[in-house]
């Protein structure tokens, strides 16, 4: 998988590229920042499978880059795992009102990180068999248990 790694705190971008460069068949490009993040992404030709973003960066934050991602619709299949420090009620909503994949709370262990990308990669295969692998959050973001499988 084609990974990109956003996050300002050089601690957790290397431990993030670290881990998952233990594996050969990802490829990781780290970058240092939200904005950063974006130009990778809106670049003509430009193709991650997974990216993991900081939630709190200066500039460019983790939750305005998805929501951009999810306003393109060549990103639209991009998986993403937002990470923070800090996993309050608020965030977690807009995260998940966003339609972020995954939420990753640091620091990430390497069985955590190896789990939610067998997860994606799973998913993503399910995805291109013709599955719909997750459901849609309701339109208004509002998680009920009849939104659940």
């Amino acid at each position: 998988m084609r990974i990109l790694i956003a996050d300002d705190e050089s601690i957790y971008r290397d431990l993030l590229a670290g881990i998952i460069s233990r594996w050969p068949e990802h490829q990781v490009t780290v970058v240092e920042n939200g904005l950063e993040a974006w130009k990778r992404l809106d670049e003509p030709g430009s193709f991650f499978d997974v990216v993991f973003l900081d939630i709190k960066m200066p500039g460019l934050n983790g939750l305005e880059v998805l929501q951009r991602i999810r306003g393109t619709p060549k990103l639209l299949q991009t998986a993403i795992v937002l990470c923070t420090s800090h996993g309050d009620y608020v965030t977690i909503s807009k995260a998940v009102q966003l339609r972020a994949n995954h939420i990753l709370i640091k620091p990430p262990t390497a069985a955590t990180i190896a789990e939610k990308l067998r997860m994606i990669s799973m998913l993503s295969a399910q995805s291109n068999a013709g599955s719909n692998a997750l459901p849609q959050p309701p339109a208004d973001g509002n998680l009920t248990t009849d939104s659940l499988p």
